[in-house]
């Protein structure tokens, strides 16, 4: 019985962790090395902060260069990498270096962001 209560409990426990694993690699904020997440910025369509009608949302967060698809709201959440958001896609125009978590819900002029990993 014991054994069996034992393998039910692992079994469980693996999925728990698959799951949690699946649901961080499709956000694109896990670190290749393990460590934890990185620093991300989540887009909205619109307007402000919200989805929208048609539920529009994106998150940038590799390493490098990131296209923003969204332009109605934006927050950064700073987990120990800096970035810098661009006024063209690309990463090319007017820079604007970001190291803390911020927030802006209303239309905004950034197309790209460098996230510094």
């Amino acid at each position: 019985m014991a054994s069996k209560q034992a393998a039910t409990m692992f079994v469980a426990t693996a999925v728990v962790a698959v799951a949690a694993i699946v649901v961080a690699a499709a956000t694109g904020v896990v670190a290749s090395d393990g460590s934890g997440p990185r620093s991300y910025l989540t887009s909205w369509g619109g307007p402000g902060c919200t989805t929208g009608t048609k539920g529009h949302i994106a998150s940038a967060g590799s390493c490098g260069c990131n296209h923003l698809r969204f332009h109605g709201g934006h927050e950064f959440n700073f987990r120990g990498e800096t970035a810098t958001l661009y006024s063209q896609p690309g990463c090319v125009g007017t820079p604007y270096q970001v190291f803390e978590d911020t927030q802006a819900c209303g239309d905004f002029g950034w197309h790209s962001i460098h996230i510094d990993c």
